[in-house]
């Protein structure tokens, strides 16, 4: 507050404490002002964070789809309000079903406007294409030239062979996935070479990953996973790590594909404890009939 005289005489301690009085009143009013506009902000962001939520919800599949010759379980848990995880079932043909799993490097809006486009592109191009690689060439092409420097997707997507047992697979810098082998309950990791989607704009992408082939007998399970599964902490910062993984995994897989993703899940709830989810996490278990 400045206040201008135009008389010789200076101001009175009255004068003063009126201003003093007045500048306070100001302050006070202007504070209340900015935090009113910042609240009005908030509130604005929030209602855009539940609406893109809600969004993401209607995208990401309510249940797993029953299918005669494997078992399909899933488990979904944002760490946000807005996941950067992506998953989906996917019909190919009358011989082949796909499933897919992605985790968009990023968080909020940006990140669930980029699962977006995988999934509608992952979509368009799956329908009566049978190769999991072709799929996530076209994945790459699409997102590549919308996608921020900063920003990159990995990808996993599995075609399963209906009355089989034969799947292929891609993965395009994603976690490798644990396959459970029935017969000696040996667990083994599933990983082919690809880099992640959103880096390259094609030619070195394409050259990086390929089909990769699995025969899956009846009782075996393939388990799909996001880094918020191994990387999530206790409260000493200690990470879950793939050997925990592994561990579940063999432990509850001749109960099923619900039997491993509900083990896995209440194994994590026990590590964490008290600690904060600070990573989405996805997991999806594929178990031969």
């Amino acid at each position: 507050l400045a206040v201008i005289r135009n008389e010789a005489r200076g101001f009175s301690k009255n004068d003063r404490d009126v201003f003093a009085s007045i500048a306070e009143q100001s302050s006070f009013a202007l504070g209340s002002a900015i935090i009113h506009a910042e609240a009005s902000d908030k509130r604005r962001l929030e209602d855009e964070l539940k609406r893109a939520s809600e969004i993401q919800r209607i995208l990401l599949p309510k249940s797993p789809p029953g299918l005669s010759d494997f078992n399909l379980a899933s488990i979904f848990r944002p760490a946000r309000m807005v996941s950067g995880d992506y998953f989906d079932y996917v019909a190919v043909d009358d011989d082949h079903f796909g499933v897919a799993i992605g985790d968009v490097c990023g968080k909020g809006i940006a990140a669930s406007l980029i699962m977006a486009m995988c999934r509608s592109t992952l979509r368009n191009n799956a329908h009566g294409n049978p190769s999991p690689s072709a799929v996530l060439h076209a994945v790459n092409r699409a997102i590549f030239p919308d996608i921020r420097e900063d920003m990159f997707v990995s990808l996993l997507y599995v075609v399963l062979g209906r009355n089989s047992g034969d799947i292929e697979l891609a993965r395009a810098g994603h976690e490798p996935p644990l396959l459970f082998r029935r017969t000696d309950s040996n667990v083994e990791t599933v990983e082919p070479p690809g880099m992640a989607a959103g880096i390259d704009d094609g030619e070195v992408f394409e050259r990086s990953l390929s089909n990769y082939a699995l025969h899956l007998d009846t009782g075996d399970v393939l388990l799909l996973y996001t880094d918020g599964v191994t990387e999530a902490a206790d409260p000493e910062e200690n990470e879950f790590g793939i050997q925990r993984l592994r561990e579940v995994l063999a432990e509850s897989a001749s109960g099923g594909a619900q039997a491993v993703v509900e083990a896995v899940s209440e194994a994590l709830t026990r590590f964490t404890g008290t600690a904060p989810q600070s990573d989405d996490i996805t997991l999806i278990a594929v178990e031969k009939r």
